[in-house]
Parts: structure tokens; C-alpha cells; sequence
């Protein structure tokens, strides 16, 4: 089954011989660069870190915000001060008319995990549709122009859907992670006020780990969208493979995102995420919605052998289980996940504890899915 860590956040070990804790032990003066990394000065950084008073979550919620959310030019492959018109917008990387429209109550809300501001706990939390999976991706006019296949008809499979559907999601995890290296940039000033000389260090190195991490992660997303970027232009989209499973159901839960090959549906690791000389492969996930229900659809580089292997897991899986399981993935994997609140209000306590324990989870460590006796959708697969 499913191994999750104890530990939200992955902290690095503190090893005294790492050249980054020994240069933290050390004694340095107040006009040498501070040991953290930020390049400042150790008296306006880390000198006297101890001593200063904590932000409380709310505020340290409130203040990344503002890092992470911010304009950063429209991602149309031709996107350009000429061929762009207006200022660019909140797109939805999930079609409000269609998925999510499926999923509103009669206030015009979906639910969605959000951290609270005072523990930070993750809670299932409501949020108006119109702004539910959204990020400042593209100008108005290329927004309605790129999209329009998916926008002006029914969702059927074709190719060029799936494709389209999948640049949105690149384009959305190209912002984010951008948005999240700052983020952590930001937060590791911050983070450690009031803390003991050995919590900052151990702090510290974790944030530049991780940072690192990302920054490797960055440069993967931006390969892949340079290959969206050259398919688009071109107008041709056989350098990638969709596959489509289509259900029978009531469609209660949305998902659409693009995540790193570590493990696929059986547990088996196929990659190391933590070792930055190997190459991650990406596989595009969404929930697309239809007259009779849904369906799941990947999408991937045709060149790529990981994301196949991931597919093909979940083609293996029995057909009554794979809604479950991919639902348990989306959760697990997908902060761009959203769901209605008549269906959550009709889970078993059982289930919705796995679902709360998965969605604040910003890793986990392998294991087979497995599906819940109850389940948690009724999806039909032919």
C-alpha cells in the first residue's frame, strides 16, 4: 500500500562534515556574506536570528501569496507585444464550462484542500467556480484562440484535444514552479525567526536542497514546453501519445496536472527524485468530462519510456478499481484537484481520512494503490 512519511516537508540530515553545516558552524563577521546563501550580510541576516519574534501561519500564508501570485506574461508560444491583445487573465487550466460546471452546488462553489491560517492543516474548503484552477497564464485573445477545440465543442479524444489539453497543464506547472522557487526563496528568510542556531541549519540547508530540486525540475518543464511550443507553431502533434479511458458516472471529482515519473500505479520506482544528475519524464494527467459520464486522459512524449510504463500500470489495473485508484492518485499527486461537495459529504469517515492524509502530503515514498471497499467513485470502464 501506499507509503507515506511522517513528515510533510522532507528535511535533509545535518551532517557536521557537509561543507554548507560548516560553513554555518563557523565564526564569521558582521560584514562577511551570511552562511544561509542569500548574499547578504551576515549582521542584516542571520545574526541575531534567534532572538527575533516568529511570523504566526496567517501571516507567513498572507505574505507568500503576494511572492507567489504575481503576472508573469502571457505563454502562447507566439506570444508577443504585437500579437498579444489586452492584459492577460486567469486562465482555467480545468474548462469551467465543462468539468467544473459539473461539480458547482447551487452557491455556484467546488470544494478544494486548502491550508487554514492557523495551523496550517490542510481542510476541505469551498471556492467560487469562477475562480477555482486558475493562474495568469495568457492573454485574453490567445486564451479564446488556442483553446477554442476545447472549448467550442464536446470532448471526444481526438489528438489535438489531448495536446491542448496537456500544453495547459505544462504551462500551468511552468508558472508554478517558477512561482514556487520564489516562494521558498522568499519563505527561507522568514521561516526560522526565533529558532535555536541548530533548527536554522537544519532549516536552511533543507530550503536549499529543495530549492535545487525545484530549480532541476524547472529546467525539465521548460524542455517540455519548448516541445509543445515547436508541435503548436507547426501545427503538428505526433510528437506526443494520448491515451483516453473513458466512464460511465457521475463525474464529482476534476483533476489536470503534469508530474514527474517517480513511481507508477504498482509501487515500482522509476526514478530517483532526490538524485539531481538523472532526468525526470513528465506525464500530462486530466479528467475531461462527456454526455455519460468522464475520462481519464495521459499524455506524454512520444520519445519517453517512463510515462508508458506509468500508463500501462494503470491499464493493468481491473476495470472496477480504476476509478478509485486514479481518484487516490489525483489527491495524493495533484493540488489541482477539485471535487463536489455532495460527494464528499456522502463519503465514510474511512475514506475521507485517506483523501485528507493524501492531499496534504507534498511527497510520499512508493506503494502499491490499492482500491477501498467502498469506493470512492462509481465509474464504469468499457
Amino acid at each position: 500500500m501506499i507509503r507515506l512519511p511522517p513528515l510533510l516537508f522532507r528535511l535533509t540530515s545535518v551532517d557536521e562534515t557537509d561543507p554548507f553545516v560548516a560553513n554555518a558552524l563557523r565564526d564569521r563577521k558582521h560584514f562577511e556574506p551570511c552562511w544561509c546563501g542569500t548574499r547578504k550580510k551576515y549582521k542584516k541576516c542571520h545574526y541575531l536570528r534567534e532572538q527575533k519574534v516568529p511570523y504566526t501561519i496567517g501571516q507567513l500564508l498572507s505574505l507568500q501569496q503576494k511572492v507567489f501570485w504575481r503576472n508573469r506574461g502571457c505563454m502562447h508560444p507566439l506570444a508577443s507585444p504585437t500579437t498579444c491583445n489586452g492584459r492577460v487573465i486567469d486562465s482555467h487550466t480545468i474548462q469551467r464550462q465543462g468539468p467544473l460546471e459539473r461539480i458547482i452546488d447551487e452557491t455556484g462553489h467546488v470544494m478544494h484542500f486548502e491550508p487554514n491560517s492557523t495551523d496550517s492543516e490542510f481542510v476541505a474548503s469551498k471556492i467560487g467556480w469562477r475562480n477555482a484552477s486558475v493562474f495568469p497564464g495568457y492573454c485574453a485573445s490567445h486564451d479564446s484562440s488556442l483553446f477554442s477545440p476545447l472549448e467550442k465543442g464536446p470532448f471526444t479524444g481526438e489528438h489535438r484535444q489531448c495536446v491542448l489539453q496537456a500544453f495547459r497543464n505544462v504551462c500551468n506547472e511552468l508558472y508554478r514552479k517558477q512561482a514556487l522557487i520564489e516562494s521558498l526563496e522568499f519563505q527561507r528568510n522568514i521561516i526560522d525567526r526565533g529558532r535555536k542556531r541548530d533548527e536554522q541549519i537544519n532549516l536552511q540547508l533543507s530550503y536549499t536542497r529543495n530549492i535545487e530540486g525545484q530549480k532541476k525540475s524547472l529546467e525539465e518543464m521548460r524542455r517540455l514546453w519548448t516541445k509543445f511550443e515547436s508541435a503548436l507553431i507547426q501545427n503538428k502533434f505526433e510528437t506526443f501519445v494520448n491515451k483516453c479511458y473513458f466512464f460511465r458516472g457521475e463525474l464529482n471529482i476534476v483533476s489536470s496536472s503534469v508530474f514527474q515519473c517517480e513511481f507508477d500505479f504498482d509501487g515500482k520506482k522509476l526514478i530517483d527524485m532526490w538524485d539531481l544528475s538523472q532526468d525526470a519524464e513528465m506525464l500530462s494527467h486530466s479528467i475531461m468530462s462527456t454526455n455519460e459520464g468522464g475520462a481519464i486522459v495521459f499524455v506524454w512524449l512520444k520519445s519517453e519510456i517512463t510515462p508508458e510504463i506509468v500508463v500501462s500500470s494503470f491499464d493493468n489495473l481491473p476495470d472496477d478499481e480504476k476509478g478509485d485508484i486514479f481518484v487516490q492518485y489525483c489527491f495524493l499527486n495533484c493540488e489541482n484537484t477539485y471535487f463536489a461537495e455532495r460527494w464528499w459529504e456522502k463519503l465514510i469517515s474511512k475514506n475521507r481520512e485517506q483523501i485528507k492524509r493524501f492531499s496534504r502530503m507534498l511527497y510520499y515514498e512508493g506503494g502499491k494503490f490499492v482500491a477501498n471497499e467502498n469506493r470512492l467513485v462509481n465509474w464504469s470502464f468499457s
